[in-house]
Formats: structure tokens, C-alpha cells, sequence
């Protein structure tokens, strides 16, 4: 199988896409298929990709949209015409038409959220919740974003959900379920903590700094309860964050950004990690969290449920209970057998439900089967 990766952001740039999609094309390669190349953004295109078993394709992020459009359709289209299968991973409206108005190629999607919704969000252009936005009248600008949205999703022949709740959403875009496929996503294992990992505050979270992450109340409930909180990740609140710490009078640390690899000694900086979110896909850095052997109390957001059996591998809470979560919290930290247990039965889910290798194998069968 001939496979041409698409994605918005690689290596340098951080992010989910920018992990998985090197990882996953040289999962395929190595599994005996022929990854044709990644065509992707770049701030820069003067990188050595050597060190990657695919060729990289890099098109300059800062041009005109309109010139920049215009490369990025033409190449996609060209390395397309050698593809099998096309896997987009972002820059989903260029790759649609690039392969199914301009082309005629099998074409997968990979769909991690509502990028409209999240873009509204991010402009303050809504307060709705993600699946309140799905149905509500928006002015002429957004509607317009939602149904190109629904209509570049629903030209692919399969659309990869790394959620059951996800799957709902997508399926009310449009995209028939017969061709919706949930492949959860995976998480190694770590290695054995270190000297620098010992704990030094009572939570930590990780999480992009943006609204919907539920970092402000978290903070709130840290300075009504005298906990130590420690934030790593970075977004347009981070200043705002840390004028709410400073007039809390919080005992807040905020990491910024860390690369990839220092996420688990991160993690592991916390007794208890907490995800405070009003809405999530699929929560990668919970599964990274249990995989660090850190107890987890999350709110019920989006496609948290499907990381978490409560009370038995972490704790899940309704999602704006600032009471609740602060009742979890405190009786979490409270109890040290309570949390042992947790992360014990956390490596058993993660073994069973989100190796890496279930969603290599289950993303090469959507792959194989857009093919026929």
C-alpha cells in the first residue's frame, strides 16, 4: 500500500498531529508499506528530515493564503497521482480538493475535534458548549465555516475518530456511519521515573491555555484549598492565568511549554492530575498520565468517559461542579491507597484498550480498506 501523509504541523511544531503522524507513518513503513511522503506547514523549510524513513514535503507557512493554497493543492495532487490512499491529517479542505474535485483518489480524514468551534472559542465569537454549537444559528462567517467543514469531511471514504463521542459528533456532519471509524489513540509506556520526577506540588495539569481547558477554575479551587498547583502548557490566557494566581494569591507555578519528551517528568511532578475541561475529544494526556502512574480526576467532558472507569482507574466528575471537583480532589490526595490502587488498574486499561500497536494495526485496516 502506497500511503501520502497530509498534516498542518510536523516536527519542530508540537502538538498532537505533529507526534502522531511521524510516528504513524513510520509505523506503516515499518509494518512493509511504502509512506510516499508528509506534505506539511513549515515556518521554516530548511530542516533535516533525514532521520525519517519518508520523505518530508514542506511548504512555507508565512506566504500569501492565496499562493500558499495554491502550492499546497498542486503538490498534494501530484504525489497523490503514485498514492493508494491518501490520510489527511490537516489542511483537510486543500487535500479534498486535491484529490477528489481536482483528482481521484481514496482519501481518509482524521477528525480530533471541531476546528470552527474551536476557532470561534479562540475569537470569542461564541460562548456555546461544543455540541450546542452543532445546531445553533450562527451569524453568516461561522455558518459558512461549518458547512465547508461538513462538506470537505463527508467527500472522504472513511473519517478516523479517535472517540465514540466524537463519531456522534461527526455523524451529525453529514458523514455516513458506515464510514465513520473510532480508533482510540495509544500511549507508550515511559520509562521508569527518575530523581527529577518526585512530586513537588499537589496537582499538576497539562493543557493548551484556552477556555475550554478549565484552567482558571482550577486555579480558583487550588487558592480556596491551599493546594499547590503546577501548570504546564502555554496559550493566549497564560497572562491572564497568572494575574488570577497573583490576585488569589495562589500557589501556582506555570511551566510554559516543554517538549514532548519532558511531559512525563512533568506529569510526574504532581501527586494527582487534573483535567479540568468542558470539552475533549479524546484526552491524550490523560492516557499519558495514567501511563506515568499518576492518579487522574477529570470532569466528564466529551471523550474523557471512554479514558476513565470510574472509581476504578481515575475519576471522572461533572464537567462545571467546581464543588465536585474540589470534593474529588481533596479526598483523592487525602487517601494514598485510594490513588496506588487507581494507577495499578490504569496500566491494565492502558494495555488493553490503548497500545500502540491495536491503533497501528486498527488505522492500517481503515487505510487498506479505503484502498478497495
Amino acid at each position: 500500500m502506497n500511503v501520502l501523509f497530509v498534516a498542518g504541523i510536523f516536527p519542530p511544531d508540537y502538538g498532537g498531529p505533529a507526534s502522531y503522524v511521524p510516528e504513524m507513518a513510520s509505523a506503516l513503513c515499518e509494518a512493509g508499506h511504502k509512506v510516499l511522503g508528509v506534505v506539511t506547514l513549515s515556518d521554516s523549510t530548511d530542516h533535516d528530515d533525514g532521520r525519517y524513513p519518508f520523505a518530508v514535503y514542506r511548504i512555507r507557512r508565512q506566504q500569501p493564503r492565496w499562493l500558499r493554497w495554491l502550492e499546497t493543492v498542486s503538490l498534494i495532487r501530484r504525489l497523490a497521482a503514485r498514492a493508494d490512499v491518501v490520510y489527511l491529517n490537516g489542511l483537510v479542505l486543500e487535500g479534498v480538493l486535491a484529490t477528489k474535485i481536482f483528482g481521484a483518489r481514496p482519501v481518509v480524514v482524521k477528525v480530533v475535534g471541531d476546528l470552527v468551534w474551536e476557532r470561534a472559542q479562540s475569537q470569542k465569537a461564541t460562548r456555546l458548549g461544543i455540541n450546542e454549537f452543532q445546531i445553533a444559528k450562527l451569524s453568516p462567517k461561522w455558518a459558512l465555516l461549518r458547512r465547508l467543514q461538513r462538506w470537505y469531511t463527508a467527500k472522504a471514504d472513511h473519517v478516523i475518530v479517535p472517540s465514540q463521542y466524537l463519531s456522534e459528533i461527526v455523524a451529525g456532519w453529514g458523514v455516513a456511519r458506515n464510514r465513520l471509524k473510532v480508533v482510540y489513540n495509544a500511549v507508550p509506556v515511559p520509562q521508569a521515573a527518575g530523581a527529577d520526577d518526585a512530586p513537588i506540588a499537589d496537582i499538576v495539569t497539562v493543557a493548551r491555555l484556552v477556555p475550554w481547558k478549565g484552567v482558571a477554575e482550577l486555579i480558583a479551587i487550588a487558592a480556596d484549598h491551599g493546594w499547590s498547583l503546577r501548570v504546564v502548557g502555554d496559550g493566549p490566557l497564560r497572562q491572564k492565568l497568572e494575574r488570577l494566581a497573583q490576585s488569589r494569591g495562589a500557589n501556582v507555578s506555570f511551566v510554559g511549554h516543554v517538549e514532548k519528551s519532558r511531559v512525563p517528568t512533568e506529569i510526574r511532578r504532581g501527586r494527582l492530575f487534573v483535567l479540568n475541561s468542558t470539552y475533549e475529544g479524546l484526552p491524550h494526556v490523560v492516557l499519558e498520565a495514567k501511563a506515568c502512574g499518576v492518579a487522574v480526576v477529570a470532569t466528564a467532558a466529551g471523550g474523557t468517559p471512554e479514558t476513565i472507569v470510574n472509581g476504578v482507574d481515575g475519576w471522572l466528575v461533572p464537567v462545571g461542579d467546581s464543588d465536585a471537583l474540589a470534593a474529588a480532589i481533596g479526598r483523592v490526595l487525602l487517601d494514598e491507597r485510594m490513588r496506588d490502587a487507581s494507577v495499578r488498574a490504569a496500566y491494565k486499561n492502558l494495555a488493553e484498550k490503548f497500545s500502540f500497536s491495536s491503533m497501528v494495526r486498527n488505522t492500517e485496516t481503515v487505510l487498506m480498506e479505503s484502498c478497495k
